[in-house]
């Protein structure tokens, strides 16, 4: 028993979802674990990432546990690598489906976020767009307006999916499922040979994709149905419960 790489969502799985200070005690034990299994020691398979996350955010966390392998941003729409430094486009994106998001993003940000002064947009993304709220329950509005947008336009036919405090605006067709199955061929695994950790919705074509499944027990009800083990703790440490099981260790 046993894998040769583990992939796990960030926000609400290592970090959490919220905006605040980390429990550096909790991750600086992942960070010894991640920097042992990427150097061939300890137990674990070693970690890579598929996240909603921009690339400056995983560039971060890739130097800090030393993450080799290349990291799905974006729910898919780039990649980044560690040891070359490069970013580069998952598969589906297009110049043309680029423009369509940039007109899009010029329309939320004129004329949808002045409306909703506690909805915050995340910078730093390229091929994706996420907007953060304490308050959920505005998304709902927020989808409508842009659905209208895109109708009027004519496109581009988009995937909006909610998570606990993010909204994330996605290309249809570029998506965590897409980019993870391009990610096992880069580096040459099947599915029985790759365990997942997620906690949302968004994290379910990552459920598809590997042979073992796991969550934290923040994870929504959704994830947790079709989870192989739930652990009884939140976020990061139910991360280091997860990976104490036989599943995650080292091939």
């Amino acid at each position: 028993m046993g894998v040769k790489w583990i992939i796990a969502d960030i926000d609400g799985c290592i970090t959490p979802e919220e905006s605040v200070p980390w429990d550096l005690d909790l991750f600086w034990k992942l960070a010894r674990i991640s920097r042992d299994a990427s150097q061939g020691r300890g137990r674990n398979a070693p970690l890579t990432f598929c996240t909603g996350r921009p690339q400056p955010y995983v560039e971060v966390l890739a130097k800090l546990l030393d993450i080799r392998a290349p990291i799905i941003c974006e729910n898919g729409a780039v990649f980044y690598t560690m040891h070359d430094n490069r970013s580069r486009y998952g598969p589906g994106v297009t110049n043309e489906k680029m423009i369509s998001l940039r007109a899009l993003r010029a329309f939320l940000e004129a004329e949808i976020l002045p409306d909703y002064p506690d909805v915050v947009y995340q910078f730093g993304k390229e091929a994706h767009m996420s907007v953060f709220s304490q308050k959920p329950e505005l998304f709902e509005g927020i989808t409508e307006r842009i659905r209208e947008f895109v109708e009027q336009r004519g496109g581009p036919d988009l995937d909006i999916t909610p998570t606990h405090y993010y909204l994330n605006i996605s290309l249809r067709g570029v998506d965590k499922g897409r980019a993870l199955h391009a990610l096992c061929r880069e580096l040459g695994v099947d599915r029985g040979e790759v365990a997942g950790i997620g906690d949302t919705e968004g994290d379910l074509p990552l459920r598809d994709a590997v042979g073992f499944f796991a969550c934290p027990g923040n994870a929504k009800q959704a994830i947790k149905d079709a989870a192989d083990y739930v652990s009884p703790f939140p976020t990061l440490e139910g991360v280091l419960d997860i990976l104490d099981r036989p599943e995650f260790a080292r091939e």
